[in-house]
């Protein structure tokens, strides 16, 4: 029902005063804001197939008199506010309506989400609201969605300060293409690439592989600040997703940042303060002076003497700091009926647990929203973010400079501090002679951001009637940023390269663009006898992205020089990438049967300029489809819902999939020259497709205290893209093509139950997410093939057909044979969230569990090799054999863990109190920790380990990580 003119209104309510309904009754009522139980005022509020509307007042009160007898529906819509329906039954006269603050990339986000089932009802969608994410502090946003989200795998790919996460949705979707989640933010379609340093120039820990997931990159959707955020909604799948095509293979997640409400002028400050501990550490041997000399020969015994045998806690020495971390945030919001404003400003800083480690951030924002007239509405957003971390060196190199390379060959007799003089000792157990403490306090490694996302959007409603309506939007994004990269490893460091070179310094430019354009129309039809409403929406869309990187190394720097240009050897690599999309979506829904059945159609048609044909539209369809079960008024349950949806995206081909590889630095009989590098494109190459159908079903009972949600599902992804070996005849060694399908198959629980709810006094509510997936590549049109890992000796992943996508293998039976090992895929997930409050006080806690799921543990390996893990007197030394003797999987352990993620207990000062202590009207104070505690039967330093990055596949592979750490904080939050 949409809303009436005011002119309008008010002539019904002067008509209606005057008449005399001797058959009707009076209905009074109340509009409050649903999260601060303010008044709504100027809502309206019609009775449905009658001429009789009220206006809410200044309270939010409202009367409506005369109107019918039996039982009667109310359309409550206000502007910024969701529209609803109130349903008053015969006899009742007092309604309490709760307004929800309207979701506008609904609306604006090119037209993609559903008109009518406002929630994606029908799909896989979870939502979370921002006040649950800032609970506990937490670095970045995808850290604090860590353990909300039923079907998501979200793991911290090392411990290093700033980020580099990855979230994987319902399990792996691809094998060569895009693993990330489609972000959208306001919007805006913005990036979350994650581009590596340029380190592995000096750690050379590429080795010939992809240089881009050894790096310990950072992701860059880190920059968003967690206190804008008003809501997190993710589309787990095609069914909810589809409309965004090539790009929602991985899943969507759409972040809708706050706004303005109208009403007073509103101040919000928070101050944090907080640090950081090493949470855990994986210990080296104790030496007796005889073992000393065995192992290390006559340079042990003499350190050993140089020092009488005392042992040095090396890691503590390396990671020990617990710097002062801080937050400061403060936001002003505000409007009226017409405009409405939110802008805030944020500082943080976490130092990191290493030496010369830490992230930094500041954020500014500014959100605005203005009606001109009744008919059109326009906003805008800002976003200027700011950040700069280090992360020292981790991860797997070849060149003995990463600190847990070294550690397991470097014996805890050995001294590495520095000297009274200043120096450092070079390490004599080491070739490159890296003393880890040095390289940590001497080295520098800044990565620093300046980015700028923005978007404007436009709704305008171009014809209504009581039961039709027509509306047109548009929205534009932008998202731009620049990451420079400088490291410098000084030439007095006792770091020696395998080339023999002393000093390098790496500079690292790249900028990134994403600008998105969307412009859509909807008709709406409610006939006035409410029999169905329906809402068709069209829309067109287009994107365009644009990534430029530059890596310049110079090596053999002279003391005390730093630039780039002044090395006696300098090299430089330069990758330039664009990709365009454009489509055109229509989507058609409908509820009938007294609202009871929501059926929806939708489908997009696009086409990218990374396909091998760019003029050809691939269509990306969905359907679904929800019903309300009738229930008995006797019956304990309020809504019993039951729902099926289908849907197709697709993951379109990397930038250079379809072009043949050319070396253009090449020299051919003494003249400048262009040779293939041995890889084919295919011009003729699609983007992988996906299908999925899910169904599941809603139980709301108890007086709403009890919620279950249950989905099942099933997805298919064929056309995958692969690389294969071609004929020798033709010249080229690997060639892309499509080949070969993937499947999914998964299940997702959600139980929460209020089981106790006292007006006043104490209220607990708990809730319950559970998840499991299992993936099989059912078709392959090359032979098996490995993605990652460091061969069957040590543990590799396979990509096998009637085999898991996630299996690993390596040698079994005294390297008899090769087998499958493990399996980086949970048995489950599952987290546990409670709520409890009493008066004004506030406990929450998070508790995280994750049944299942192999890494590879080769860092446990290096300690080994190296004569120096903790237990090697006591099993280590045979753990050893028993590998040497052909058994990887005494380096493939377990990573089941239950993990306190979060727990925070707050006290909101009393509102006499507040007003007492200065101008404020609220005031809370709290402390809080995160990760707190792991209880896991894994040896090494995090289960949640992933040195190899952002990739789909290749993932749970401990090699030197920057290692974990818990935080505490301490905060102060005030409302004026």
């Amino acid at each position: 029902m949409q809303l009436r003119k005011s002119w309008l209104v008010l002539l019904v309510l002067l008509a209606s005063a005057g008449v005399a309904h001797a058959q009707g009754r009076t209905i009074t009522g109340t509009l409050q804001e649903a999260e601060t139980r303010e008044p709504v005022i100027g809502a309206t509020i019609l009775v449905v197939g009658t001429d009789l509307a009220a206006i809410s007042e200044a309270d939010g009160s409202f009367t409506i008199e005369g109107a019918p007898a039996g039982e009667v529906t109310l359309a409550v819509s206000a502007v910024t506010y969701e529209t609803q329906d109130v349903v008053v039954a015969a006899g009742q006269s007092q309604v309490a309506v709760s307004m929800a603050l309207a979701r506008s990339e609904e609306i604006l986000i090119v037209g993609r989400a559903p008109q009518i089932t406002r929630q994606n009802l029908a799909n896989g969608a979870s939502v979370v609201k921002g006040d649950e994410m800032t609970e506990v502090s937490s670095q970045t946003v995808e850290s604090a969605l860590q353990g909300r989200i039923s079907g998501a795998n979200i793991q911290s790919n090392s411990g290093a300060p700033g980020g580099g996460i990855q979230i994987k949705l319902r399990g792996v979707s691809t094998i060569n293409g895009e693993a990330s989640p489609l972000f959208v933010i306001d919007g805006v379609i913005v990036s979350n690439e994650a581009i590596p340093s340029g380190i592995s120039a000096v750690t050379e820990s590429a080795g010939g592989s992809n240089t881009a997931v050894q790096d310990n990159p950072v992701n860059r959707i880190a920059d968003l600040n967690p206190n804008d955020i008003e809501s997190i909604e993710v589309l787990k799948g095609p069914a909810a997703a589809a409309l965004y095509g090539s790009k929602a293979t991985n899943g969507v997640i759409i972040i809708t940042t706050k706004r303005g409400r109208p009403g007073e002028v509103r101040v919000n400050v928070m101050q944090r303060f907080g640090t950081y501990q090493l949470s855990n550490t994986l210990g080296s041997r104790q030496f007796s002076r005889q073992e000393a000399e065995d192992v290390f020969g006559a340079a042990g015994a003499a350190e050993w003497d140089a020092n009488n045998g005392r042992v040095f806690n090396q890691e503590e020495l390396l990671a020990g700091e617990t710097g002062l971390a801080s937050e400061t945030s403060v936001s002003l919001s505000g409007g009226t009926d017409n405009t409405n404003y939110y802008t805030s400003v944020m500082a943080r800083r976490d130092p990191g647990i290493i030496p010369n480690t830490g992230y930094e951030k500041q954020s500014m924002r500014l959100n605005l929203g203005h009606s001109l007239g009744k008919k059109l509405r326009v906003a805008a957003t800002a976003n200027l973010v700011h950040s700069d971390s280090s992360r020292s060196v981790t991860n797997n190199d070849n060149a003995s400079i990463s600190h847990y390379m070294v550690l397991p060959f470097t014996p805890s007799f050995w001294n590495p501090n520095q000297r009274a003089d200043g120096t450092y000792p070079s390490n004599p157990f080491i070739g490159s002679g890296n003393n880890p403490l040095e390289t940590a306090n001497l080295m520098s490694d800044s990565e620093e951001t300046w980015r700028l996302l923005g978007s404007a959007s436009a709704n305008y409603r171009a014809w209504e009637t009581d039961t039709q309506s027509v509306n047109f939007g548009a929205n534009f994004g932008v998202d731009r940023y620049q990451q420079q990269n400088a490291l410098l490893f000084p030439s007095s460091l006792n770091f020696t390269a395998p080339d023999g070179a002393k000093g390098i310094a790496l500079d690292a430019t790249a900028e990134v663009r994403n600008f998105n354009l969307g412009l859509n129309g909807v008709y709406n039809l409610r006939p006035a006898s409410g029999a169905f409403q329906a809402a068709t929406t069209v829309g067109f869309q287009y994107e365009d992205r644009d990534i430029s990187t530059l890596y310049v190394e110079g090596r053999n720097l002279n003391a005390g020089v730093t630039n780039v240009h002044a090395a006696a050897s300098v090299s430089a690599l330069e990758t330039r990438q664009r990709v365009r999309d454009a489509g055109v979506h229509l989507q058609q829904e409908v509820r009938m049967l007294q609202d009871r059945l929501t059926l929806l159609g939708a489908v997009l048609g696009e086409r990218s300029s990374a396909n091998g044909d760019t003029d050809q539209i691939f269509f990306y369809p969905k359907a679904a489809a929800t019903y309300s079960v009738p229930v008995p008024e006797t019956f304990p349950v309020e809504l019993v819902r039951v729902r099926v949806a289908y849907g197709e995206t697709g993951n379109k081909p990397p930038f250079d999939f379809k072009y043949t590889a050319a070396n253009g630095d090449q020299n051919v009989e003494g003249n400048a020259g262009i040779v293939t590098a041995g890889i084919a494109g295919d011009d003729g190459i699609e983007p992988e497709r996906q299908r999925e159908i899910e169904g599941g079903f809603d139980v709301v009972g108890f007086d709403g205290r009890a919620v279950f949600e249950f989905t099942l599902y099933r997805r298919k992804i064929d056309g995958l893209i692969l690389e294969s070996a071609p004929a020798p005849s033709t010249g080229y060694t690997v060639e892309r093509i499509n080949g070969g399908a993937l499947r999914n198959r998964g299940v997702e629980l959600m139980a929460q139950y209020t089981p106790i709810r006292q007006e006043g006094g104490l209220t607990w509510l708990s809730r319950a997410v559970f998840s499991l997936n299992r993936s099989r590549i059912t078709d392959l049109d090359v032979p098996a093939f490995f993605v990652g890992g460091f061969g069957v000796g040590l543990g590799a992943f396979r990509v096998e057909r009637n085999h898991s996508a996630t299996q690993i293998v390596g040698n079994i039976n005294d390297g008899a044979t090769v087998g499958v090992v493990g399996d980086a895929e949970p048995d489950f997930r599952m987290s546990f969230v409670n709520n409890v409050s009493f008066g004004d006080f506030e406990l929450t806690s998070l508790v995280d569990w994750q049944q299942g799921s192999e890494v590879i543990n080769l860092t446990k390996f290096l300690y080994d090799a190296g004569s120096n893990s903790a237990d090697w007197n006591s099993g280590g030394e045979e753990r050893f054999m028993r590998w040497a003797a052909g058994n990887t999987e005494e380096y493939v352990e377990d990573a089941s863990f239950v993990k306190l993620r979060e727990i925070s207990v707050a006290y909101n000062l009393p509102k006499g109190l507040v007003s007492q202590i200065g101008p404020m009207d609220s005031a809370r104070v709290s402390v809080s920790g995160r990760n707190l505690f792991t209880w896991t039967p894994y040896t090494g330093l995090d289960p949640e380990v992933s040195n190899f990055g952002a990739q789909t596949i290749a993932r749970n592979i401990d090699v030197a990580p920057f290692p974990p750490s818990r935080s505490f904080w301490f905060s102060i939050e005030a409302g004026f």
